[in-house]
């Protein structure tokens, strides 16, 4: 072999099993490396799905975007407050500078009564603040130093288009009074821990962080009343099929009992996927997915059979070879939930097992 020159090695083989997923979608880019790669107008829009979730303790979440937003990004309203996050999308970690033109914006601002100062301000940026800025937003007292010994440079002729606002007099004097203490900067790591908690999160980072909980299963004798009308749906076409009248107690000693004990598992495991995707996908997913499940079903649904049993048996079968596969949820889907989805869509009285006459 000649000199300098080596054997190319193999690759090692990966840690993990494969999935389908990893297949198609390849090897997921890590939400903190995400955030470096949003465009400014992303990044603000990323904050303001953040807020939302905080926004609970909020009257509203409003964006202020553009060049009169008098230092402000995106506020969270309270009843006699606000709060401020600072969105700052810049190619290097915050500087001290950056945070003291910032503030100068909220000092002349608040000066003017154009509003007043926030309960919190809080610094946002995908890239986080430098030594010297951690330090600085740390040790609040060297805020108010910094502000005025930068101002000059930073703010003076900054703040404003029209004209230049020496740091002095009143100005000075408001400045001193400032307890600069409400002013903090979320870590990406925060971010990130933060919006995990919205629903947001898997349309924009996927759904890498997602562990579905174990379902609850049905209690042995108490019927909740979510569970009334499917339960009576199939007590009816047990009925149907050999003419026999049946309580949820009498079952319990013929050979429909299986019958309804699956049918409750099923039933719990599709409402527990249906809060999962309440708490992590966007609004209207699970009933996306409840409509696919109609779809799916609905011809079968309308065949001709000889009783109620039949066709519930006949439905249960097809039910779970419908694919799903564009659906969000497909990943987290199971059996049960696919047989408990036609419960629930006799709860919303979708279909019957027993056709009207």
């Amino acid at each position: 072999m000649p000199l300098n020159e080596n054997s190319i090695e193999l690759p090692p083989v990966p840690e993990f099993e494969l999935t389908a997923l990893d297949v198609e979608k390849g090897e997921p880019v890590h939400p903190l490396d995400r955030l470096q790669i949003m465009t400014a107008d992303t990044w603000e829009v990323f904050t303001l799905e953040l807020v939302s979730h905080l926004g609970k303790d909020y009257e509203s979440v409003t964006r202020c975007a553009g060049a009169g937003d008098k230092g402000r990004d995106v506020i969270g309203r309270y009843a006699d407050g606000w709060d401020n996050y600072q969105c700052k999308h810049y190619k290097d970690k915050l500087s001290v500078a950056n945070v003291v033109a910032e503030l100068g914006k909220l000092v002349y601002y608040t000066w003017k009564e154009h509003y007043t100062l926030p309960r919190q301000y809080r610094f946002v940026s995908p890239k986080g603040c430098s030594s010297d800025c951690i330090d600085m937003l740390a040790n609040k007292a060297r805020i108010k130093t910094e502000i005025v010994g930068r101002w000059d440079k930073a703010c003076r002729d900054k703040i404003t288009k029209t004209e230049s606002i020496p740091l002095e007099g009143a100005l000075l004097e408001y400045v001193n009074s400032i307890d600069f203490s409400f002013v903090d900067e979320m870590s990406s790591q925060d971010l990130i821990d933060i919006h995990a908690l919205t629903p947001y999160h898997t349309t924009r980072f996927g759904v890498y962080h997602l562990k579905r909980p174990q379902a609850k299963k049905p209690g042995s004798s108490a019927v909740g009343e979510n569970e009334k009308v499917y339960i009576n749906a199939l007590l009816d076409a047990f009925s149907d099929a050999d003419g026999a009248e049946y309580s949820f107690e009498s079952l319990m000693d013929t050979e429909y009992k299986d019958d309804l004990e699956r049918a409750r598992i099923n039933f719990f495991s599709a409402e527990s996927l249906e809060v999962f995707s309440r708490d992590a996908f966007p609004a209207g997913c699970y009933e996306s997915l409840k409509g696919e499940c109609h779809e799916g079903i609905h011809s079968v649904v309308r065949k001709k059979f000889d009783d109620g049993y039949q066709r519930f048996l006949e439905v249960s079968t097809h039910c779970v070879k419908i694919p799903y596969d564009a659906h969000p949820l497909r990943h987290f889907l199971q059996t049960s939930d696919r047989k408990g989805l036609c419960h629930q869509l006799v709860n919303d009285q979708k279909f019957e097992w027993i056709k009207k006459r």
